[in-house]
């Protein structure tokens, strides 16, 4: 078994007792559609939902990129799980207790090493917060976010730390917990000396850890204390730490981002901190890095309104204006925040500005909007080659704006500013060299639509639905008499399974299929209202008539097949010298015939 250590019963447990809905919803906000619940896929980027979940069926697909699959599935691709590691999270989530097993040698020897990883870096997390809170070492830290009016329950939240100035303390630790000094050098915890040894990376400072989603300290943040320098670093990338991916904060907030259908997007971990502090919760940091595609892709799981909220001065203007491309790409409601001059959100708020605050929320500029009110301040607006370059400048952004209706507004707003006509700016984008479309990132080679006999697709639909029938779609061997050999197999798939184990189970079917079957299969699991035999109010009776309608349409179909290609055969036969093998042929056609007269008017045809 894949997980090494549960039984089949231990996993079928989890699985019945966990609910998709319940996991996928912490990554993606889902509507309920029908029986099934629809959200942006978390593994594509995407506009419009085609990502589906399924409670009853507990499974989970996406139309637009083809990932599917059950609950442990999910897990294991969106936080990078093992299929261990997502067992025990569910379990943990839905108090299952599981059995605790020494793994054998080779199995510790093959223990993936992003959990030697994650164990040091919660070591080193737990060394710094101890030190922080309980030890008298920890004394300038508490002092300096004591000073910032910090308070006791954001330093418990955040996990807050404090690195003494000490170069030894860090790597006496994890050398007394008999952990790898190289793998802590990988996480950036640690550095060689010059001949022999290690010395503490972080010394000094205040001690920031990174979450991901799953509550797992990937990297830290360090500030140093006084006039040290630099004023901040963090972590080093690694293979559970990358900068353009995570961000700071969102383990905390993205519920509190659901509720309100908003972010904040801040630059500094004290800036987040205050936020959280004032009850602002829906806010993230960024970790000493512009914002990219992939944070945005993150936070458009959750809501698509984004507010940046960085510094006024000139660094913070590039930085709110380098977001704008990012968001017209991904299509989502980009806003910016406006601060006075010479503050940030840490310093305005302490100084008892939250009203002042939330009513400057209230009016965020869209940030095209900000984009050119700063154009008409680079450039100057009255002069003709001011004007020009406004005009190239701001047509070029708005070019990446998929939305048509949306595109026009802002050229009318351009046009507007600049007291020209609006064709003139669409002449630009006319005679501009025509630019190569970019792929959709993620997105899978669609095979080409085959249409099926509808027949053929009832009898799959009503096993998918109703596996109760498969016995009975077994014993008229109907299967064999399927036109079309994706439906073919798919069904002889599903009714392998079901008569091996007694009973269907669509996740365990998922995990076996090739792409294609998969592919139809959770069609016809999510698609809405799909059979007349899965309506409101149909009984068993009723789909078995319509189950001995669709045996009757496919049977005369391949009578029909069969008469035509042996008709074909008795006239090439009759065309040949000799007529070797008429006879033959004529007395298939009289077998055919007799066929023909139809089945049986009650009940299923008997084997």
């Amino acid at each position: 078994m894949a997980s090494g250590f549960l039984s089949e019963e231990k996993i079928s447990e989890i699985r019945d007792r966990a609910n998709i809905v319940e996991v996928v919803s912490d990554y993606v906000s889902l509507k309920k559609t029908g029986r099934n619940h629809k959200g942006l896929c978390p593994f594509h980027s995407e506009k419009t939902p085609s990502f589906m979940v399924n409670e009853e069926k507990q499974i989970f697909h996406c139309f637009g990129c083809g990932e599917g699959g059950d609950v442990f599935a999910f897990l294991m691709k969106t936080g990078h799980f093992s299929f261990p590691e997502a067992a025990e999270e569910l379990a943990k989530r839905y108090g299952i207790k599981l059995p605790r097993l020494e793994p054998s040698p080779l199995q510790k020897k093959e223990m993936a090493k992003r959990e030697v990883l994650f164990r040091i870096n919660q070591l080193a997390s737990d060394y710094f917060h101890d030190l922080l809170t309980r030890k008298r070492e920890g004394e300038p830290g508490r002092n300096y976010l004591s000073q910032r009016s910090v308070s006791e329950q954001i330093i418990q939240e955040h996990r807050l730390g404090f690195a003494p100035e000490r170069w030894d303390g860090l790597v006496q630790h994890l050398t007394e917990k008999k952990v790898s000094l190289e793998l802590a050098w990988e996480l950036g915890l640690i550095l060689p000396k010059k001949k022999e040894g290690w010395y503490d990376a972080f010394r000094k400072r205040i001690i920031f850890p990174i979450f991901d989603l799953h509550q797992r300290v990937v990297g830290f943040g360090g500030r140093a204390l006084g006039e040290g320098q630099p004023k901040y670093i963090n972590s080093s990338e690694s293979s559970v730490y990358h900068k353009g991916e995570v961000l700071y904060g969102l383990q905390a907030a993205r519920r509190h981002v659901s509720e309100r259908d908003g972010v904040i997007i801040v630059e500094g971990y004290f800036d987040l901190l205050t936020l959280h502090q004032y009850g602002l919760k829906h806010s993230i940091a960024t970790l000493g890095t512009a914002l990219t595609t992939q944070h945005i892709r993150a936070l458009k799981r959750y809501t698509k309104n984004l507010i940046t909220l960085f510094d006024p001065d000139p660094a913070g203007v590039q930085a709110t204006l380098r977001t704008l491309p990012l968001f017209l790409e991904e299509e989502v409601a980009g806003k910016a925040v406006l601060l006075p001059k010479g503050e940030d959100p840490d310093t305005f708020l302490k100084k008892g500005n939250l009203k002042g605050f939330e009513e400057r929320l209230a009016i965020a500029v869209p940030l095209i909007d900000y984009y050119f009110d700063w154009l008409m301040k680079a450039h100057d607006p009255k002069s003709i080659d001011g004007k020009v370059s406004i005009a190239k400048e701001g047509m070029a952004m708005i070019q990446r704006i998929p939305e048509k209706i949306r595109k026009d507004f802002y050229v009318r707003a351009l046009a507007e500013r600049l007291d020209l006509k609006e064709s003139v700016l669409y002449e630009m984008i006319r005679s501009a060299p025509a630019g190569r479309t970019r792929p959709i990132e993620g997105l899978k080679k669609r095979p080409p639509i085959e249409d099926l006999p509808k027949s053929e697709e009832m009898v799959v639909r009503l096993m998918v639905h109703h596996p109760d029938l498969i016995p009975a779609i077994s014993e008229e061997g109907i299967l064999n008499e399927f036109e079309s050999p994706v439906l073919k197999r798919l069904g002889q798939e599903l009714m392998g399974m079901f008569q091996r184990k007694g009973t269907l189970s669509l996740t365990e079917a998922l995990g076996g299929m090739d792409e294609g079957l998969k592919e139809k299969l959770c069609e016809y699991v999510f698609q809405e209202s799909s059979i007349e035999g899965d309506q409101p109010g149909v009984g068993s009776q009723q789909r078995e008539r319509i189950l001995k309608d669709c045996l009757e349409k496919i049977r005369r179909r391949k009578l029909k097949k069969d008469e035509s290609d042996l008709l074909r055969k008795i006239k090439e036969a009759e065309r040949q010298t000799g007529r070797g093998g008429l006879e033959a042929l004529l007395m298939e056609r009289q077998e055919l015939a007799k066929r023909k007269k139809g089945p049986s008017q009650g009940g299923f045809r008997k084997s």
